[in-house]
């Protein structure tokens, strides 16, 4: 923690501190909660480190359960809830 030693400060200039600290800390805290949309696309390699496998075989399931993913030149990208799907079954 940074320690500020303040010795003239006007009450305006403390009020917008403390201003610019609680946006800053709401931001962050907000940015924690943010809870991924299942329609996010992800990359297959994301997806395997979710479910600490391999590429191979988030493919291999892809393949057996009918799932088609976005190709986007060599990358392919699957939806956030495909993959649910993958992990249930």
């Amino acid at each position: 923690m940074q320690k500020i030693e303040v010795f003239a400060l006007s009450i305006s200039d403390l009020q917008r501190m403390l201003d610019l600290a609680a946006e800053k800390a709401i931001k962050a805290y907000q940015e924690s909660q943010k809870q991924p949309s299942k329609y996010e696309e992800i990359t297959l390699t994301k997806a395997a480190e979710e479910l600490h496998c391999s590429k191979a075989t988030i493919r291999r399931k892809m393949k057996a359960m009918n799932i088609k993913p976005l190709r986007i030149g060599r990358e392919m990208l699957i939806k956030r809830f495909m993959l649910e799907r993958i992990k249930g079954g």
